[in-house]
């Protein structure tokens, strides 16, 4: 990973990271740009935030908020004119950057090699080609090739989506006004193999920084499985997917010999229209990469997921769970803390527990705490309201996922799953 460290004549610091998949500009330690390695920018810490382009060109601002947490982070999403004024910021500043890292009176102060000097000199030079003007032709080109992609669970924000379905086949749930705006399709062979065409082109270079592959939409496992071993069999013809059995110096001599490859295949599930898939239907799958799957759990009380719209029950997801694992698959579980607001708050907590704790999760499984956020076109709040419900707190929510946490009991801790936080307002691709 070699750093290139320029002192300009000013004194000032410009630090160059240059990694196999992206690279980045450290300023006097005053604000980091981040970049795939098409020079495009993707990610930045400046003047105490953090911002995050999206590939239709949003931008998200984070901060600290005002307590430490995540749940009290700071968060908004520029409007249109902001963010273009911001991208024409840091347009600016690389240039800048450019400018300096040639002057002649600029120096190289560590042991960088001539061969790492050009290097960060020709990312550096990548990066100035990405005005606003060619981001927004970015931004039409990508929302011809893709439909809004809504969510993705926090361990696959860096994923190359793959839209295999669009939309939701169920859309009924009342928390979640993600695909409302379009109606359920599924693709056939032909459109994916062109929306892969078409992915590949528009990511170009930058593919290095996406390190999976997730098939989208919310729960495009739910094809039929002749088709949907088809769809896995033309991602494999496409992209080198790195074998689950291989360790150590096979790994490495594996990855040596496919630079360009991603480590699995991830995607969303649900526990009711994929009841007709069986363990084995996973274990051909997991032969084709598929890594791990995330189901919507939501809560183990059968009359919250009543009320929240689910159709499926503890019951579906035991039997789910148990099939995809011994498919040899791994899953993510998320619950929706804070659901169903007071009335439903103890019996939340004891059933989710009570369920999590019949589930065969270890190492390599996550459970992730996804706070209930109020989504636009979402019926959350307004059925809370209609039945006299009170919401839960920010610091209620806190206090019930402190105690479902604290009821878990894992048969083995060092092979326990990983739980984690899941905030759907962090999102933006």
């Amino acid at each position: 990973m070699p750093i290139v460290e320029f002192q300009t004549a000013n004194g000032q610091h410009i630090l160059m990271n240059l990694r196999p998949d992206s690279f980045s500009i450290f300023v006097n330690e005053e604000l980091t740009l981040n970049y795939d390695n098409a020079g495009r920018f993707y990610s930045a810490w400046l003047e105490g935030c953090n911002y995050r382009r999206g590939m239709d060109n949003r931008i998200l601002e984070k901060q600290a908020g005002p307590r430490p947490g995540l749940p009290y982070r700071v968060r908004r999403e520029l409007t249109d004119e902001q963010a273009r004024q911001f991208l024409a910021t840091v347009h600016a500043r690389a240039l800048e950057y450019h400018a300096a890292i040639h002057a002649p009176d600029t120096r190289v102060i560590n042991d960088a090699s001539p061969e790492d000097v050009a290097h960060a000199r020709a990312a550096l030079s990548r990066a100035i080609e990405w005005d606003v003007a060619r981001l927004e032709r970015e931004r039409t080109i990508f929302n011809i090739i893709y439909k809004p992609v809504s969510i993705l669970p926090p361990d696959q924000y860096l994923a190359l989506v793959l839209q295999a379905t669009e939309g939701c086949s169920y859309n009924q749930c009342v928390f979640c006004g993600f695909y409302r705006d379009r109606k359920f399709h599924v693709k056939n062979l032909d459109e994916f193999r062109h929306h892969i065409r078409d992915v590949r082109a528009f990511f170009g270079g930058g593919i290095t920084l996406r390190k999976t592959i997730f098939l989208c939409d919310a729960n495009a496992l739910m094809i039929p499985q002749s088709q949907l071993i088809a769809f896995f069999d033309i991602i494999n013809a496409e992209f080198a997917i790195q074998p689950a059995n291989l360790t150590g110096d096979a790994l490495k001599e594996w990855q040596a010999q496919h630079p360009i490859h991603f480590e699995g295949i991830y995607s969303f599930i649900d526990a009711f229209s994929t009841r007709r898939k069986t363990a084995r239907d996973f274990a051909a799958l997991a032969a084709r990469g598929l890594r791990r799957v995330y189901v919507g759990l939501e809560s183990g009380d059968p009359d919250l997921l009543h009320f929240l719209g689910k159709p499926h029950t503890p019951e579906d997801v035991m039997r789910l769970v148990n099939d995809v694992k011994a498919g040899g698959v791994a899953v993510g579980v998320i619950i929706l803390a804070g659901a169903g607001g007071a009335k439903y708050a103890n019996q939340h907590v004891r059933r989710t527990v009570n369920l999590i704790n019949t589930l065969p999760l270890t190492r390599g499984d996550l459970i992730y705490f996804s706070e209930l956020v109020d989504y636009p076109n979402a019926e959350h709040s307004a059925l809370l309201h209609e039945a006299d419900i009170r919401p839960l707190t920010i610091g209620e929510i806190e206090h019930q996922i402190t105690l479902m946490r604290a009821g878990f009991r894992f048969a083995n801790f060092d092979d326990a799953p990983k739980v984690s936080y899941y905030d759907i307002r962090e999102f933006i691709y």
